[in-house]
């Protein structure tokens, strides 16, 4: 935490020197100041939670011996996966469910028009279902069906790459007894990162690892972590008083969980991995994944049940830090570059050593501080998911402004998508063109000014944001690999 704000501390003040220079500067004052805000609200969020009691999640697991163990209904929902995808994740959910001391019944919940699905499901000893109104509310109406024609006590909900422990029941089933009001039992989405992945899967899993192992626990800590549906065992008691999964085509894991708490049901966050992933593999697939979060995050803040529910404080204030990371991704997705570029060009003759000396924290906190705390390798890829999916919060806020959100797709369906040609002309003519604008300003400055080694630092750091944008527009995913022996 402390370099964090040694880090923003010196990063806000040399921005504000920065709009000082000249009246018409201030324009960005508004953006400045936004961000001021969300990092205060994070603050006041992150800052003195309590971590997870691992000991006391180990004594749960260890002492409980329920006289009936409960009966669980587990739904796989489909819509077009890989075969061998949902082969690998069935496998292990047919392991979990003989390990499991108590009923456990799996549906396949298939949303396809592929008939060899049932085949499949079958094979294994699932049942199968396939709704007569296919479409309808996408996976929410889905899951919708299936809740209102299974009867077992709780619902494990896994996607349909996720494959869970052998004793994933057994590590989260003890919560709902210590906790009689927890609704939803949530546990992290956990991706794996190594080399036989395309650089967006490495770069998507390791940006996935703060929010499950900082941010949701933080949340927890205020009552306010959020459901993301796959990993998350449901309470049937608790759907039946909200009468199922919510109604909604978008993020309806996020509106279930909220709905519950309207309710007084609580939701448990454990950040106790119990199954592994797989992330998107392409830009496209990630970019309609990190669309549909944005979307739905955003559709809950513009809900009335938002602003009317009662809660705490810092409780509302987690929400808000959630959508505040949307909206700021999304606006320095074109304000980043912009900055640079000004001072290169308008304002040479002020760039002096402490200009970067109020910058260097911040630097060596990104590059340096922030990669070493993550378990998983944090390279170049994932800060060029990062930018990608900056794009794809502004896209998906201008198009919740105009009213014009882009359709439900399943982040690893097999159809071929056909709606981010908007990105790619964004990051061409947006994101490399004023990388390409900074990187030559910053070079032509070397060599017409008397001390061109002050323009060293703005040139490496135009070539690093080049790097980023080059991985994405130039280098193929699926090439991006090697084989993992």
């Amino acid at each position: 935490m402390v370099p964090s704000l040694v880090s923003f501390g010196c990063l806000i003040t040399s921005q504000l020197l920065f709009v000082r220079l000249a009246p018409w500067l201030w324009l960005l004052a508004p953006l400045l100041f936004f961000t001021v805000a969300y990092y205060l609200i994070s603050l006041a969020v992150n800052l003195f939670t309590p971590g997870f009691d691992l000991a006391r999640h180990q004594e749960l697991v260890r002492t409980w011996r329920p006289a009936r163990y409960p009966s669980v209904d587990v739904f796989l929902p489909v819509c077009g996966e890989p075969a061998h995808v949902l082969r690998n994740t069935w496998e292990h959910v047919r392991a979990m469910g003989r390990h499991y001391r108590g009923e456990v019944t799996v549906y396949v919940l298939d949303d396809s028009p592929n008939e060899a699905m049932e085949r499949m499901a079958l094979a294994f000893g699932f049942v199968y279902q396939r709704r007569p109104n296919r479409g309808w509310f996408k996976k929410a109406g889905n899951m919708r069906y299936a809740f209102e024609r299974t009867m077992s006590d709780f619902i494990l909900v896994l996607d349909a790459d996720f494959v869970p422990r052998e004793d994933m029941l057994d590590q989260m089933l003890p919560w709902f007894d210590a906790e009689p009001k927890a609704g939803i039992v949530q546990s992290p989405q956990y991706f794996r990162v190594h080399l036989g992945q395309t650089w967006v899967e490495r770069g998507a899993g390791a940006v996935q690892e703060l929010f499950y192992r900082s941010v949701q626990v933080s949340r927890q800590a205020h009552d306010s972590a959020i459901c993301v549906g796959s990993c998350a065992i449901y309470r049937r008691d608790a759907l039946f008083s909200i009468g199922g999964s919510t109604l909604i085509e978008h993020s309806e894991d996020v509106h279930t969980g909220f709905d519950l708490r309207m309710k007084g049901w609580n939701l448990r966050y454990i950040p106790v991995v119990l199954a592994a992933g797989l992330c998107p593999s392409d830009v496209d697939s990630f970019f309609t994944q990190q669309y549909r979060w944005c979307a739905g995050s955003m559709s809950l803040l513009g809900s009335r049940k938002f602003w009317s529910t009662k809660l705490r404080l810092r409780a509302r204030l987690s929400y808000i830090s959630g959508f505040c990371y949307y909206l700021h991704t999304g606006l320095f997705t074109f304000v980043a570059p912009v900055i640079p570029v000004l001072m290169l060009t308008v304002f040479a003759h002020q760039i002096a050593i402490a200009n970067y000396l109020l910058i260097l924290p911040s630097v060596v906190y990104n590059l340096i501080i922030f990669p070493f705390w993550h378990r998983n390798r944090y390279g170049l890829e994932s800060w060029t998911v990062k930018m990608i999916y900056g794009w794809a919060h502004a896209f998906a806020i201008i198009d919740i402004i105009r009213g014009r959100r882009m359709g439900w797709q399943p982040t690893g369906g097999t159809a071929k998508k056909s709606k981010t040609r908007r990105l790619w002309t964004g990051m061409k003519v947006w994101t490399a063109g004023s990388g390409l604008v900074w990187a030559g300003v910053a070079g032509w400055r070397m060599l017409v000014e008397p001390e061109p080694w002050i323009f060293v630092p703005a040139l490496l750091s135009a070539v690093f944001y080049l790097a980023i944008v080059g991985q994405a527009l130039l280098v193929d995913p699926e090439r991006d690999v090697e084989v993992v022996r």
